[in-house]
């Protein structure tokens, strides 16, 4: 599913504006950085003046210059497991951070975001949230599964995202994502629906649910409220990049909560 295109924070100011503390943050599911570059080096001529003519050429024909791809400036070069929870990441992403992990410590986050196949099903039973291991199981099966093939994760606040993204998550207070709700329901009337088990929060509910049905409504869950630290009155909330033109649009439109 495409989900990425070139937009700047400076362009959702309603969406921003719902979030009291902090803003909202950008998740990106990141394919190798310069993957396909050894393959295009290899249909280069080794003489270095005719690398640096066809270069010339190629710029002069509107193509992007390839030199130095596989670089951005100001991120690391390789992304590293974190020893943070991708929850974790995410809130302290909201307050200015920016992360590229290639993983992080949640084993139930894990298993979400497509990093491990273990079940966290006996990790469930333990905590005591299930009563029994058929509950606990039944529940793992539950949770929502990312599909999508990537070698990083980028976590960053909305206004240093410089071009793409593929889920944007905030934390609101109930009125506030009401309103996105509604705006949802602006252009179509259609409901928004609540797919949620209390657990996996953060990266199920927001991340890989929001990918799949561009809206991820939630309550939190133990792991996210208990490490990451939003208030008991936040929700989190994440929003597909698909959807958030219209949901920035909708908002724009909707009459005030006491108006």
């Amino acid at each position: 599913m495409e989900s990425k295109g070139h937009i700047q924070g400076s362009k959702y100011p309603e969406l921003t504006g719902l979030m009291e503390a902090g803003e909202p943050v950008c998740v990106t599911f990141e394919p190798e950085i310069g993957k396909e570059v050894p393959e295009i080096g290899k249909e280069v001529p080794e003489i270095e003046e005719k690398i640096e003519e066809e270069e010339e050429e190629k710029a002069g024909e509107g193509e992007p210059e390839r030199k130095g791809e596989p670089e951005r400036k100001g991120e690391p070069e390789r992304a590293e497991k974190s020893d943070f929870l991708f929850c974790e990441l995410v809130h302290k992403a909201r307050f200015g951070k920016t992360f590229r992990i290639s993983g992080q410590r949640c084993s139930p986050g894990d298993y979400v975001l497509g990093l491990s196949e273990e079940s966290p099903a006996a990790y469930y039973l333990k905590s005591g949230r299930y009563r029994d291991a058929e509950a606990a199981e039944k529940a793992a099966r539950a949770l929502p599964r990312l599909d999508k093939e990537f070698c990083s994760i980028s976590i960053e606040p909305l206004s240093r995202n410089r071009d793409s993204f593929d889920v944007l998550i905030l934390f609101l207070k109930p009125e506030k994502a009401m309103r996105i709700v509604q705006s949802n329901a602006y252009s179509k009337g259609e409901r928004a629906k609540l797919d949620t088990l209390g657990a996996a929060s953060v990266c199920g509910d927001c991340t890989v649910l929001a990918l799949r049905e561009g809206l991820g409504l939630s309550f939190g869950c133990k792991g996210s409220r208990k490490h990451s630290g939003y208030e008991d009155f936040e929700v989190p909330l994440g929003i597909s990049f698909e959807k958030v033109k219209e949901i920035e649009d909708g908002l724009s439109r909707l009459p005030g909560t006491r108006a």
